[in-house]
């Protein structure tokens, strides 16, 4: 039986976004998600996680959205004290790693003292990144958690699952499982990447992918979506998968 998680990126973006994760999780095919403790739904998102605590949560660790969680970083933050967006070439020439990893850190602790986590996976992919490398193995070997994987890099000894990250844009629509069911049954476990929301101002105002979000949230939801992948013999779990 093919296992899939389908896991909800940007846990803590928003109210909004935090809402419409929980409801495709209770009414949906949703099953982790990872969290956002730079951002300004993290404390409400929080309170939700412990009113649904099927919903299981990982780290979405964020180098390239908002405001970090500690203040004296030089390397990885504009003149506004703000994540660069888009790193440059320049920015990431002069990157100080130790300055990464200790971010990396602080949200991952930051979502510890709150939840059991359960994985590891970051925004933008950045984990994936072969400049960030020795981060990456620090933060592996300090946790020893599963990971998305999301590019060819790999770290020793970390557990991973492959991540499906087309479900995006036109690619959201009820057909979408039908059309990728062999991608989706290529691995023993996929990872299926996915952006449900309610749409609130802020997220209006901070994110290009933002509409979008709700359509994400109708077909995670849709009884044909259901319905097919139980007739394929796909078995939903989360992380926790790995850690038994």
């Amino acid at each position: 039986m093919a296992k899939l998680i389908v896991n909800a990126d940007d846990f803590g973006y928003s109210e909004g976004v935090n809402h419409g994760i929980i409801s495709a999780h209770k009414n949906g095919i949703v099953t982790s998600c990872t969290v956002m403790a730079n951002m300004p739904g993290f404390e409400h998102g929080m309170a939700l996680i412990k009113e649904n605590p099927t919903l299981r949560c990982g780290v979405h660790m964020t180098l390239t959205c908002y405001k970090p969680l500690l203040k004296d970083h030089k390397t990885i933050v504009d003149e506004n004290g703000n994540f660069f967006r888009r790193p440059s070439e320049e920015v990431l020439k002069n990157i100080d790693l130790e300055e990464v990893y200790r971010e990396f850190k602080a949200q991952i602790e930051k979502v510890r003292e709150r939840v059991e986590i359960t994985h590891l996976d970051s925004h933008h992919h950045v984990h994936g990144e072969e400049y960030l490398r020795p981060v990456i193995e620090r933060i592996a070997n300090e946790y020893k958690l599963p990971m998305r994987q999301s590019s060819e890099m790999a770290i020793d000894g970390v557990t991973y699952a492959k991540c499906l990250g087309n479900f995006y844009m036109n690619n959201v629509k009820e057909e979408y499982f039908e059309e990728h069911l062999s991608e989706l049954k290529e691995n023993e476990v996929t990872d299926l990447m996915c952006h449900p929301a309610f749409v609130d101002a802020f997220l209006l105002g901070s994110s290009s992918y933002n509409v979008q979000r709700a359509n994400e949230h109708k077909i995670l939801t849709s009884e044909k979506v259901k319905t097919f992948l139980k007739d394929n013999g796909f078995e939903l779990i989360n992380y926790s998968f790995f850690n038994k």
